[in-house]
């Protein structure tokens, strides 16, 4: 897998080790960790609740995106991150 770079903490690391967020091209869908692969904008974070939180609160995963990311998307980042 191709190395990607984190939006919270700007490491660089496997895109398999990291959270997906991705804005689909045709529908504009957000989609965290697609199973298949889709055309679209990509956004990677650590699975550590510190990156996200930093991202979420500087808004690096919108700008990315070029999106704004609905409440319930956020919610399950966090989720994910909490662990």
């Amino acid at each position: 897998m191709p190395p990607r770079k984190c939006a919270g903490c700007n490491k660089i690391n496997e895109s398999s080790k990291m959270i997906r967020i991705m804005k689909v091209h045709n529908t504009r869908e957000i989609l965290i960790n697609p199973d298949s692969r889709h055309f679209g904008r990509s956004s990677y974070l650590c699975y550590n609740k510190d990156c996200a939180q930093y991202a979420i609160k500087k808004k690096r995963i919108q700008k990315t995106l070029k999106t704004e990311i609905p409440a319930h998307i956020i919610e399950k980042i966090q989720t994910l991150t909490d662990n």
